[in-house]
Formats: structure tokens, C-alpha cells, sequence
């Protein structure tokens, strides 16, 4: 049995972030991640939403970096321009960067577990105590706060559910392929919309010349699209091959974007997808927050629900404002633009600050 002040399930930009937050203030920190790697499966094209977290964070952090120029709505068929804001942010290689943070937070002091999947919380007169895994190295860890980053499976079988934040919600599986020689321009960040469903909220993410992420539904939907010759999606990948192919899951209770009514429960705090949110920088925020918040309660040796509580305040003084709604951003703010606008004045102030500490 091994003790810890914070455990923090699940290793994605969200749960990586908050030990390395916890760590950073002197807190003994233990990261459980499931899989092999940090960063690995990799789920998005890396994509940071402009603000002064992202810009902070990618100063100071030795990883390659894009400034998106450009991000554009347009229509699929004719290419017609829909909409475009300077206000795009920034790409990132995310699987490098959730790497970079994760080694950050060892240097803090952060223990890491890899290939260590947490299976259930051990509960002990109505607090978790602790938390049991598959691991024979490390089968069960005690903790005083827990910090839950299982990501997006969290509300379809994970420990949003089994918790009760929210009920099984849908999933969709797709393909996510990293393709060179595509008919695209670095620093530009295209969003195709159309009636037919194959070409709605198609995107381009130019990481280089050429080179871009991209998702699809399936491996045939990819070959369909590049067989067709009606619409601008189809050329622009009519010669590009994949160097990278990673299958994509995604799970998600109510709307989405959208976060739980509740993100804490007991001494268990919810962050990224497993409290409803979605999006990078929005996630390492929350993981900020969460860290926070856990190293001041457990300065003060009041860990009750109510204390860690004032994380969700954080979450929906700031983030709560402007959630991420990359597929319904038109919908809810009227454009892209304005939703850019929102989520920078939203989080005005909040920087990446842990990395620069560690100088």
C-alpha cells in the first residue's frame, strides 16, 4: 500500500496538468495511466484555443509549435468562405506535449504509473481513501484528494457513470490520420460544413506544408471522399497518404461541451471529459484549478466536499462562459469569432505558470 496526498486517474492533458499543478506545490503526487504511453492513443490534432494559457504554456514548453493564421468556415461543395477570425490559436503535436507536461510533473516530484489501469475507488466511511488498479506493482494506492481524468470513455463505462455524475451517454468510433501531401497551407485551420453527412464538420489542421489531421468515420469513408470530385474536401486529399493512423473514440452524457452539475463528489474532484468539458486548454485549466484547490485544501486539512467545491466555482466562473463547442460553435455563439472572443475574455488572466517554475 502506497500513500499519496492526490492521486490523479487517467494521464491526458487534463489529468497531466493537474499533478503536474499538485506537484509543483509541494503536494506527494501519484499519475495512473492506463496505457503504454503518454499521449498515445492520440485523439485530436492538438489543437490550443487562443488564450493566455495556451500562449503561455506552448513559451514554455520545449515542444514544436503552429501559430494558426487563419481559421476558416467554409462550405464543403463549392468552398464558398462561410466565415473566417485571426483568432485561431495554436497546433500542436498533442501526444508531444501531454509528454512534456507528464515528464514536468515527475521533475516536481509526481509519481508515474503507466500501464496502470485504476479499476475502482476504495470508500471508507463516505470518503474515498483510496483507489485499486490491475497493476501487480502497484495493486492499491492511498490518497487524501483524488483528481479524475479517465477522459472521454468517462461518461460511457468510466468513473463519471459509476459515480453518478451523469447517466451512460452515446458513443462514436472514427479514424484519425495524419496525411502529407494534402492540398492544404501551414498555419491555416479549415471547418467544412455541409448538408451530407460525410462532408459535415470536415477539418483541416495545417501542422506544415501539406501536412495535416484529419477524421473521418471509417477507413472506407476516407477512400469514398478521395474518390469523389464534387466538393473542395475531396480534392484537397485526392493525392495525400496517411503516415499516421489512429483509431478514435468518443463518448459524451448530454450536450456536448457541456459540463455535469455536479464535478465534485465526496473528495473527488472531476476534470476534463470525465466532468462533461471537452478541448485541450480547457482541460489543463481545469487540471490547474483542480491542483490548486487540492494543495490549498490540503494546507488547511479540510478536504469536505464543500472545500473542493470551489473548484467547480473556477470552472464555471471562467471556462463555463465559452465550453468547448467545436461542432456547434455557430450554433450557441452565433460564429466561430465570437466564440474565439468569448473563451479568450473568459479566461483572461490564466496562465501556464507551473512550467515556468520548474526553470
Amino acid at each position: 500500500m502506497s500513500d499519496f496526498e492526490v492521486i490523479v486517474i487517467g494521464g491526458g492533458p487534463a489529468g497531466c496538468y493537474a499533478a503536474l499543478t499538485a506537484a509543483v506545490k509541494g503536494l506527494r503526487v501519484a499519475l495512473f495511466e492506463e496505457h503504454r504511453a503518454i499521449g498515445w492513443p492520440r485523439h485530436d490534432p492538438g489543437w490550443l484555443m487562443e488564450s493566455q494559457f495556451a500562449k503561455s504554456l506552448i513559451s514554455a514548453v520545449g515542444i514544436p509549435w503552429c501559430k494558426v493564421k487563419e481559421f476558416r468556415v467554409c462550405q464543403a461543395e463549392s468552398g464558398d468562405l462561410i466565415e473566417k477570425s485571426p483568432l485561431g490559436g495554436y497546433l500542436v503535436r498533442r501526444d508531444l506535449l501531454e509528454r512534456e507536461i507528464a515528464a514536468l510533473a515527475v521533475r516536481a516530484g509526481a509519481h508515474l504509473y503507466l500501464k496502470t489501469k485504476v479499476t475502482g475507488l476504495v470508500r471508507r466511511e463516505g470518503k474515498v481513501e483510496g483507489v485499486e488498479t490491475r497493476s501487480d506493482i502497484i495493486p492499491v494506492a492511498k490518497g487524501e484528494v483524488f483528481i479524475c481524468a479517465d477522459g472521454i470513455r468517462s461518461s460511457l463505462n468510466g468513473f463519471a457513470v459509476k459515480e453518478g455524475l451523469c447517466k451512460s451517454g452515446e458513443s462514436e468510433t472514427g479514424v484519425s490520420y495524419l496525411l502529407a501531401n494534402a492540398d492544404i497551407s501551414a498555419g491555416i485551420a479549415e471547418h467544412f460544413l455541409s448538408a451530407d453527412p460525410l462532408l459535415n464538420h470536415r477539418f483541416f489542421w495545417g501542422h506544415g506544408k501539406g501536412v495535416t489531421f484529419f477524421y473521418v468515420p471509417s477507413p472506407t469513408a476516407l477512400q469514398e471522399l478521395r474518390a469523389r470530385e464534387d466538393n473542395v474536401v475531396s480534392r484537397r486529399i485526392k493525392d495525400a497518404y496517411p503516415v499516421e493512423i489512429s483509431g478514435v473514440s468518443r463518448a459524451f452524457s448530454g450536450k456536448r461541451g457541456m459540463y455535469f452539475k455536479n464535478m465534485v463528489q465526496d473528495n473527488v474532484m472531476f476534470i476534463g471529459d470525465a466532468s462533461g468539458g471537452s478541448g485541450n486548454v480547457h482541460g489543463m485549466i481545469q487540471g490547474q484549478f483542480a491542483g490548486t484547490v487540492a494543495a490549498s485544501a490540503m494546507k488547511e486539512k479540510d478536504i469536505s466536499e464543500k472545500r473542493l467545491s470551489e473548484y467547480q466555482d473556477l470552472v464555471l466562473d471562467t471556462l463555463g462562459k465559452a465550453p468547448f463547442v467545436a461542432g456547434a460553435a455557430r450554433e450557441g455563439f452565433g460564429s466561430f469569432g465570437n466564440w474565439f472572443r468569448e473563451f479568450e475574455s473568459a479566461t483572461e488572466g490564466i496562465e501556464a505558470t507551473e512550467p515556468t517554475r520548474l526553470a
